[in-house]
């Protein structure tokens, strides 16, 4: 993994809470408790695109088509029960 050098101006109370977070969870840089920040940051927007795409195949109708389709089991009988 590569990793740069980035500089961040944070207030007071930002900065606070990392020294806290930092101190509490012995996280061994102030980097690393902004790198978990920005993981879970992103894992938040990829469960809001996830959910929303899940909408959209269940009103698009393909989900109702998919559901109609025949089941397959795993030792390959398309006429076993689901």
């Amino acid at each position: 993994m590569s990793v740069e050098k980035l500089s961040v101006s944070l207030d007071g109370t930002l900065l606070d809470f990392v020294a806290q977070y930092q101190k509490s969870h012995q996280v061994r840089s102030k980097s690393e408790v902004v790198a978990r920040a920005l993981t879970l940051l992103r894992e938040h927007e990829l469960e809001g695109q996830y959910a929303g795409a899940l909408e959209e195949w269940h009103t698009s109708g393909d989900a109702e088509r998919w559901d109609a389709l025949p089941a397959v089991d795993p030792g390959g009988d398309p006429d076993a029960a689901r």
